[in-house]
């Protein structure tokens, strides 16, 4: 009854707030229906008291009668007809002038109240977006064409005039869909206004806020915290999906390995996630843009085999050492590992950074992964001086075999992305047949980026190298440059590829939090039973485990799920389709991989390499293991033929459970 209540609500605002003839139909019906009810009620009364003459009404009658209708002056006696003319005229200005006043007020600050979003409904499994950017006109119109959120209302939460949100998220809409959006005009740092997007019933919350607040991610940390007390109010509240935007890398970065939300996770399932790395994700992961229904598709850094035979290494080049560009090396350092380094360890997955602030960018990079170059060497050349030579600057703390065993180097380069040294040098790199190489341009200026992209030396265009080339709000002109809208995509520029707008870099990608989930079920498994699942349970199951995960674990899982694709490319798999079984061969092979990638995902988070001493305490006190991990020490950073078996083990599960994996990922049943 109450969803009906709502639903009838919902219709009359939308259709009064229309102009034209829906506004007419709703009064026409409302006069005809009041006066079908009034006229019933005073006949019912004249009938049960026998004067429905009018004359023969009694003196209350008569006044009612007077009230509502001035002309019954006529049918009054003319000794009582001067009080009659005063009881007419007060049913005049009564009725017919402030009671439509009134009414016509109220109906009008109704439609301006739905309009400007200040009307509150008490929705049920509703989708609620907090805060507005670029990016919610994409996300709206993705939770339209998702299947899963079929029939739900969407409530928009903002500060900014209703109206105009509403027109700029209606451009993507089709017609039909328009309807489903809602808006709330309310601030995200008032729990009172919180409380009206009735978030204890949605189905899922985003909270995105507003991109130019300079304190972005503290008001969106204390929205989450006035949210969450009002969750712990509501009795019975079931833990609700909440995506969390935030604006800066190193907010996002402390939230991937520490439980800050420990006790949110309690009542919220806390998810967040960032502008940089989203975008990264959906060049190198998910590989594909979409702008309303047309679709782009990113090749990958390694666009063929690269098995442990191969003599090739992939070669990212950023020019630019901007936040995404910085994004987008991390990402390639977390995927890019192959089975030829083991042996031979000079093909190792190359990413360089072009930037004319290298030697400071280069710091701050460095400083920031302080592990990983703890154990890792890195080169440096400086462009802008008259000396060209290229230093080797090696590890700062480890040596020997301690040092350099993993299978990514980085290179950074002093230079103008568009000075000659730097041009002759990309020349140079593709006419290399042994290396596979991409080139990403991320300059922090639009403009400068396409000049580049556009005039890069011939031999690119030639070999068809993917350019990645960032833009701020519009892939348009590269779409028609790079002929996607031909059959015969034959050009030039036919592999510039547009990335990094402003208004679509967040994927509802469920199919990465079902791979993350699975791969947790199946460790889970391993710990409990000593042994690999041949089947897997309901999805309800795997996510009840999943929410009881410490947050670092969640994304360890996440990005082992990100790495399946080049795993299987290098044996030699279609990524979405895997033979129901690896060999042993294939599976001892990708978990000597697996490990590389594992140990570079631990640096890049912020775990680090116990020194001889710790190591050897570590493996022999149970309690001082558990403590190093607190403090994000892990032991198993080391190469992968000084592991444990056991810790070899948790490498070769994983691998042999791929094609288990893939049957999920891609819903099929066993």
């Amino acid at each position: 009854m109450k969803t009906l209540i709502q639903r009838f609500r919902i219709l009359f605002d939308r259709s009064f707030a229309a102009q034209g003839w829906k506004q007419l139909a709703w009064l026409i019906t409302a006069i005809i229906l009041i006066f079908a009810i009034g006229w019933l009620l005073h006949f019912a009364i004249a009938l049960k008291s026998g004067t429905a003459d009018l004359s023969q009404m009694s003196w209350h009658q008569r006044v009612f009668q007077l009230l509502i209708d001035p002309g019954a002056v006529d049918y009054v006696a003319p000794e009582r007809r001067t009080i009659a003319q005063l009881i007419a005229l007060i049913g005049t200005i009564l009725l017919g002038g402030c009671l439509v006043s009134v009414i016509s007020n109220m109906l009008q600050r109704h439609v301006e109240n739905f309009k400007e979003g200040g009307i509150t409904y008490q929705l049920h499994d509703h989708v609620v977006i907090i805060g507005y950017d670029d990016m919610v006109p994409s996300l709206v119109a993705q939770i339209c064409r998702d299947s899963r959120y079929d029939g739900c209302h969407i409530l928009v939460q903002t500060t900014e005039p209703a109206q105009t949100v509403k027109g700029y998220i209606d451009r993507n809409l089709p017609k039909k869909q328009e309807d489903r959006v809602l808006m709330a005009n309310a601030r995200r740092d008032s729990e009172e206004d919180l409380q009206r997007l009735c978030t204890t019933h949605a189905r899922e919350v985003f909270v995105i806020g507003n991109r130019d607040e300079v304190d972005h991610d503290s008001m969106n940390i204390e929205c989450l915290k006035k949210i969450v007390e009002i969750h712990k109010r509501e009795k019975d509240c079931p833990i609700i999906p909440f995506t969390v935007f935030f604006a800066y890398h190193n907010t996002f970065s402390v939230f991937q390995v520490t439980d800050l939300a420990e006790e949110w996770r309690k009542y919220i399932e806390f998810r967040p996630f960032n502008f940089f790395e989203g975008w990264a994700k959906k060049v190198l992961i998910s590989r594909f843009y979409t702008d309303g229904y047309t679709k782009t598709a990113y090749p990958p850094l390694d666009r063929e085999q690269i098995s442990q035979q191969s003599e090739k290494y992939v070669h990212l080049v950023i020019l630019g050492m901007s936040r995404l560009g910085v994004a987008l090396g991390t990402e390639a350092a977390q995927l890019m590992h192959f089975p030829n380094y083991f042996r031979n360890p000079e093909l190792k997955t190359r990413i360089t950074f072009i930037d004319i602030h290298a030697d400071r960018e280069m710091d701050i990079f460095k400083n920031r992964y302080r592990h990983l170059f703890q154990i890792m060497s890195s080169s440096y050349r400086d462009f802008e001086s008259d000396d060209h030579t290229e230093k080797v600057l090696p590890p700062t703390l480890f040596t020997g075999k301690d040092a350099d065993f993993l299978d990514i180097r980085f290179e950074f380069i002093k230079a103008r992305a568009e000075s000659m040294p730097v041009q002759q040098l990309l020349a140079t790199w593709a006419q290399d047949k042994g290396q596979v190489l991409t080139i990403a341009i991320c300059l922090k200026k639009p403009k400068l980026n396409m000049d580049i992209g556009l005039y890069l030396p011939d031999i690119i265009y030639e070999r068809n190298i993917p350019i990645l080339l960032q833009q701020q709000s519009s892939a348009a002109l590269l779409s028609m440059l790079n002929c996607e809208w031909k059959e015969d995509k034959v050009s030039k520029f036919s592999h510039l590829f547009p990335f990094g707008m402003m208004d679509n870099y967040f994927d509802l990608n469920s199919r990465e939090l079902q791979v993350a989930q699975t791969i947790n079920y199946i460790y889970d498994y391993f710990f409990k039973h000593g042994t690999t699942p041949t089947e897997l349970p309901d999805e309800q199951t795997m996510h009840q485990l999943w929410i009881q995960l410490p947050v670092a674990l969640q994304w360890s899982n996440y990005y082992n799920s990100y790495s399946i694709g080049p795993k299987l490319r290098a044996l030699g798999h279609d990524e979405d389709h895997c033979p129901a079984k690896l060999t042993e061969e294939e599976v001892n092979t990708i978990a000597m991989v697996e490990h590389n990638r594992w140990s570079m995902e631990k640096l890049l988070l912020g775990f680090r390499k116990p020194d001889a001493e710790t190591l050897q305490r570590m493996e022999t006190d149970e309690a001082f293991r558990k403590q190093c991990r607190q403090l994000f020490i892990h032991q198993d950073i080391r190469p992968y033929e000084e592991l444990s078996e056991y810790s070899k083990d948790l490498d070769r599960i994983m691998v042999r459970c791929l094609p288990l994996i893939i049957l999920q990922r891609n819903g099929a049943t066993r």
